[in-house]
C-alpha cells in the first residue's frame, strides 16, 4: 500500500510542477540514434528497496540486452524525452527471450556534470511465463511468509531506473547502471498484491551513431 501512495504522490506533484507552456520543439540530428548494450543479474529484492536502500539478494539468472533509442522532438523544462526498444536473452535459471518497448524521461547532464538520471515506462513481452516471477505459497528465507501463490504473465508492465555518465573524452557514449524491472503493477496484470514481476541490476553502455 505504501508503494501505491508513493506512485500517486509523485504523479500529482508532476502535474503541478510541469506546466504545458514549457514544451519546446527540438531538432533531432541523425547521429542521435543510439545503440544500447547491457547485462544484468536477477535479484529477489523489490524495486523500491533496491533504489532507496541499495539492498539486493541475487540469484544465478542473467540477462544480455541489445536495443536502440532515439530522442523525441520535444522537452519540458529540464526533462528530455526518448524512446527505446530492446531485445533481451535470459541465461542461467531462466532461458527465455524478452522484448521491451518504452518511453524515457531523462534529466540530462545534471548541473552541467557528466551524470544523468532516467526513468522509463512501457511494456514487456516474454516468450514464456518467466519461471522466477512465479511463487508458491510458503515461507522463504529472503522474503518471509508468502500467503498467496503468485502466477506471472508473459505480458507485463516494464519500468527502468537508470543513472548514467558520459565518458570524459567524448560526448557520444554513456555508461550506466540500470534497474531492469518487469511489474504486474500492484496486482493489475497478475493478482494478488504483492504482484508478480522481476528485477535485474544491470550495467552497460549507450553510444550514438
Amino acid at each position: 500500500m505504501n508503494y501505491k501512495i508513493l506512485v500517486l504522490s509523485i504523479s500529482i506533484v508532476c502535474l503541478f510542477i510541469v506546466p504545458t507552456n514549457k514544451v519546446h520543439s527540438i531538432t533531432i540530428p541523425k547521429e542521435n540514434w543510439s545503440v544500447v548494450l547491457y547485462g544484468g543479474i536477477f535479484t529477489t529484492t523489490d524495486l523500491i528497496p533496491i533504489v532507496f536502500r541499495q539492498k539486493t539478494d541475487y540469484k544465478e539468472s542473467y540477462i544480455g540486452t541489445i536495443g536502440i533509442s532515439r530522442p523525441l522532438e520535444y522537452r519540458i523544462r529540464w526533462f528530455d524525452f526518448l524512446w527505446e526498444t530492446n531485445v533481451t536473452k535470459h541465461f542461467g535459471e531462466m532461458k527465455h527471450w524478452e522484448v521491451n518497448a518504452f518511453y524515457i524521461v531523462k534529466i540530462n547532464r545534471i548541473y552541467d556534470s557528466p551524470f544523468s538520471l532516467s526513468l522509463g515506462e512501457g511494456m514487456s513481452l516474454a516468450s514464456e511465463n518467466p519461471r522466477l516471477e512465479n511463487k508458491a505459497k510458503g515461507y522463504y528465507l529472503e522474503t518471509g511468509l508468502q500467503k498467496d501463490a503468485i502466477e506471472s504473465r508473459a505480458l507485463l508492465n516494464y519500468m527502468m531506473v537508470e543513472v548514467s555518465s558520459y565518458l570524459p573524452f567524448e560526448r557520444k557514449t554513456e555508461v550506466f547502471l540500470r534497474i531492469h524491472h518487469r511489474s504486474g503493477i500492484f496486482g493489475l496484470y497478475c493478482p494478488p498484491d504483492p504482484n508478480c514481476g522481476s528485477n535485474f541490476v544491470s550495467y552497460g553502455f549507450r553510444t550514438s551513431f
